[in-house]
């Protein structure tokens, strides 16, 4: 099958499948946690730096997720908001590295950054003196779990000698005060420059704090990145696009678009309302995204901090979506 007949594979698929209406088909289920030992696992996860209860209960949950799954993890997503309120250094060590056990989350955290992690008014005031702490404490300390090499970046899993999966990070934070006109210049530039490169990795994600589209209540589609990343989407072989921002779980599939959409926003913070849509499904609910991926297909679950399946979904090599039954 060629590349474009299986984009219109997909799409079709896609979108007689949402016809169907997801949300009255699914009950919460207990999660798969058995792959035959084959491909690699990973969490994402999104908006979880408060350092209070709904942080400690998602990630404690994590950690006995991880425990139970037939292989170590091979990463941490981490998917922005990473520090709400003042950063000061010795968060770092209470609400990362102490927070995230290292019995089963013994793995690196590759983190963007989120419209708090650029310390707003609305937030600590700190400015982009908030970014840079972060920035720096990976560059400061290579030992550690957290990851992020620069504002954005791309990374291959399990080496780039012989990479399954490649994923490009990226930095949505347009507002005054983030990233400044030439640094969201030279980030599309990058992007532009990083899809048409050659890869030898069977799968391509791509990660930001903030979601294209959202069925969240009171958010919309954000409109400048579907202008400024949108047509990467659509004209390269991208299977999945990972946010956060909205404090939920969601799963959509967009009409004319390849990757399958995830918001995974519940990982500590109070929790946003959705609303009931033809692209997906969505719930207002703490939790983390658990995907494992082999050379054939991508198995998606969307979990409550009960450890409870909310949703799950398979994505093959041709895009075909099929959503599992409870």
């Amino acid at each position: 099958m060629t590349r474009r007949s299986a984009l219109k594979t997909g799409l079709i698929f896609s979108s007689a499948f949402l016809t169907a209406g997801w949300q009255s088909r699914l009950h919460a289920a207990g999660p798969r946690t058995d792959f035959g030992k084959k491909g690699m696992h990973f969490l994402a996860v999104g908006d979880y730096g408060t350092g209070k209860g709904g942080q400690v209960k998602v990630a404690q949950r994590m950690n006995e997720f991880a425990g139970k799954l037939d292989a170590p993890l091979t990463a941490v997503l981490a998917l922005g908001d990473n520090f709400y309120n003042m950063l000061e250094p010795a968060r770092f060590d209470r609400h990362f590295e102490r927070m995230y056990s290292k019995e089963h989350l013994d793995c690196p955290f590759y983190a963007c950054l989120g419209n708090h992690d650029y310390g707003p008014d609305y937030d600590s005031k700190q400015g982009r003196v908030k970014a840079d702490m972060q920035l720096d404490y990976a560059r400061n300390n290579p030992t550690s779990r957290w990851k992020m090499p620069a504002k954005w970046y791309a990374v291959e899993f399990p080496s780039p000698a012989a990479p399954l999966v490649k994923i490009i990070y990226l930095d949505g934070n347009y507002a005054l005060g983030a990233l400044t006109p030439q640094e969201r210049l030279d980030q599309n530039r990058w992007l532009k420059a990083e899809m048409k490169k050659p890869t030898r990795a069977r799968w391509t994600w791509v990660i930001s704090h903030f979601p294209l589209f959202t069925d969240d209540k009171k958010r919309k589609d954000n409109q400048g990145l579907i202008k400024d990343w949108g047509e990467h989407l659509k004209g390269n072989d991208v299977s999945l696009y990972l946010a956060g921002h909205d404090h939920n779980l969601q799963h959509l599939q967009i009409k004319d678009y390849k990757p399958c959409f995830l918001v995974s926003g519940g990982g500590g913070a109070s929790t946003y309302e959705t609303e009931k849509s033809e692209r997906g499904f969505s719930k207002e609910v703490f939790g983390f995204n658990h995907i494992h991926v082999d050379d054939e297909r991508i198995t998606v679950q969307l979990l409550d901090m009960d450890g409870n399946c909310m949703h799950a979904f398979e994505r093959s090599r041709a895009g075909r979506v099929k959503v599992r039954k409870a």
